[in-house]
């Protein structure tokens, strides 16, 4: 998965693939301007396959630049959160799901149906880091939400995502998805975002299935799994004023932008966090 995640990163996913996945090829990738205020606004997102694993992967890429991080803080505190399926009552960020819509709509939707029906057996997994966990939480939702998958014949995994939705719908996905992880690093900020939104009067939460790495992630490090996602427990443990923005940006002991953007080279011990 972190592969996937970090291809994203790249405008051409198929170079992380040749290097470290050979056997998963990419379909396409989309691009789209998901903002009406900034023109370096863009959501990305791609699909790929891979004949050997029988897997079919849809993935998103994180935010960029500060305009799209503003935007988003924006829109949460303008439109906060609405109800878009009928699977669940729950709410999710207007923002986040427009982003997901345009990119759906964008084309996604279109190779993500071509995929399935070329290869009907196949899983997919759903996956993203930073707004791509995001993005990655509203995909899986609304696949089920449209019945293109079910929920069985999927797997969810992100890495540093924000809340995005109320009680109701977290509850919903964490119990939804039997094969469902959210993975944060140590002291990354996004596990201590703002949770009340005043405009539509909404608290957020996360699903629970949080695994926390209090360490470096190097390999063998331990983990916690944690069933409690938004009380005092794993990621809650720690301070918001202990926070650091770099445990955001590293993952599996990973400059996972910068190892991304240069295609997933084997050394990888170059982009380990100092």
């Amino acid at each position: 998965m972190m592969v996937l995640v970090t291809a994203a990163q790249n405008e051409n996913p198929q170079l992380c693939f040749n290097n470290q996945l050979p056997t998963m090829k990419l379909f396409q990738i989309r691009t789209v301007n998901c903002s009406t205020k900034y023109s370096d606004v863009t959501c990305v997102g791609y699909t790929a396959y891979d004949t050997k694993r029988k897997v079919i992967s849809m993935s998103f890429k994180g935010a960029h630049g500060q305009d799209q991080i503003k935007e988003m803080v924006e829109n949460l505190m303008e439109y906060g959160l609405e109800s878009y399926y009928s699977v669940t009552n729950g709410k999710i960020f207007k923002g986040l799901q427009d982003y997901f819509m345009l990119l759906w709509n964008g084309g996604m939707q279109q190779d993500l149906r071509q995929l399935k029906y070329k290869y009907p057996k196949y899983e997919l997994w759903v996956n993203g880091h930073s707004l791509g966990a995001s993005l990655a939480w509203a995909a899986s939702a609304w696949i089920v939400n449209i019945g293109l998958y079910k929920p069985e014949d999927m797997k969810v995994v992100v890495m540093g995502a924000m809340r995005i939705a109320d009680y109701n719908w977290a509850d919903w996905h964490t119990k939804t998805f039997p094969y469902n992880f959210h993975i944060l690093h140590r002291s990354d900020p996004v596990a201590h975002q703002e949770r009340y939104v005043p405009v539509t009067n909404s608290t957020l939460f996360f699903p629970k299935t949080e695994v926390w790495y209090n360490n470096y992630m190097r390999q063998g490090d331990p983990y916690q799994i944690c069933q409690e996602a938004d009380g005092d427990y794993c990621s809650g443990t720690v301070k918001p004023n202990m926070t650091q923005y770099i445990d955001h940006l590293y993952y599996f002991n990973i400059d996972l932008p910068g190892w991304g953007h240069a295609g997933c080279p084997m050394n990888i011990s170059a982009y380990a966090q100092p």
